[in-house]
């Protein structure tokens, strides 16, 4: 047996994919339009952490049992259960709940942002 460390295989995690190249600048091209004519109307971009209190993500939460059902959820120093955002609309409506009072009425806002599911992808996923 040998005392050489094991090398860790170069893959991704589940649920994750690299992209490169026409796909990335085609996608930059769409966004970049769909701004313009949300930005046209008044609507003003939000970005959230893509790390959420898990608490705050509602149906996906982590249990003692499956802590990691649906989403992918860690424990942070405080032993706080952590989540990568599985949507965007729990880390909006946490936002509002933070900002009420502050934000203008109505409040206009678009956000562009990646999501985690700790799921088996669909079929068109």
């Amino acid at each position: 047996m040998s005392d050489k460390p094991t090398k860790a295989a170069a893959e991704k995690p589940r649920g994750f994919r690299d992209r490169l190249g026409a796909e990335l600048l085609a996608e930059r091209r769409m966004l970049e339009t769909i701004r313009s004519v949300y930005e046209s109307y008044g609507f003003d971009p939000l970005e959230t952490p893509v790390i959420e209190f898990a608490d705050a993500l509602g149906k996906f939460l982590p249990d003692q049992d499956r802590p990691n059902e649906g989403v992918f959820a860690f424990r942070d120093d405080d032993e706080a259960w952590l989540s990568l955002r599985y949507d965007l609309t729990a880390p909006l409506a946490r936002f509002v709940a933070e900002n009420y009072d502050a934000l203008p009425k109505p409040f206009r806002r678009y956000q562009v942002g990646q999501v985690f599911r700790n799921e088996k992808p669909g079929p068109g996923r």
